[in-house]
């Protein structure tokens, strides 16, 4: 077969979704781009990305701006706050959704190896070789 032609999304890097369709904002979109790039570079650097990913990535990088938003209202309001109403203190809903979306990037994280203990696993830990101890001269070469 002949004239083949690369399209995005080939050699097992997902298309980025365009992030104007997915937030108003443009500084949302331009935060989505910019959490979409670190992460799929994170990947590439473990060869552990693939056109698969696409979804997953996208997951996590609405969950990582979701996160970012609220975070910056519960550090101004408080995680608890008091009832419209009857004034009883109670969990804000903004701290519900933040933990929630804590969560979910977690999950996510660690569903594509990006969570420090999963890392570990993607990618082989360089060894120095052995380490000269004193029994060694005693013992002479051993195996």
């Amino acid at each position: 077969m002949t004239g083949l032609t690369a399209i995005d999304g080939g050699a097992g890097v997902p298309p980025e979704p365009d992030w104007a369709l997915t937030f108003s904002d443009p500084s949302d979109a331009a935060c989505a781009h910019e959490q979409w790039g670190s992460v799929v570079n994170e990947l590439k650097a473990a060869n552990a990305l693939t056109v698969a990913n696409g979804h997953a990535i996208k997951r996590l990088v609405i969950f990582r701006l979701i996160y970012d938003r609220t975070a910056d209202t519960v550090i101004e309001q408080g995680a608890v706050v008091p009832a419209k109403r009857t004034k009883v203190p109670s969990h804000s809903a903004y701290w519900t959704v933040l933990k929630q979306s804590s969560e979910a990037i977690a999950t996510a994280e660690a569903e594509l190896g990006l969570s420090p203990t999963r890392r570990g696993k993607l990618v082989a830990v360089k060894r120095n070789g052995r380490r000269a101890r004193a029994a060694d001269e005693f013992l002479g070469k051993t195996g």
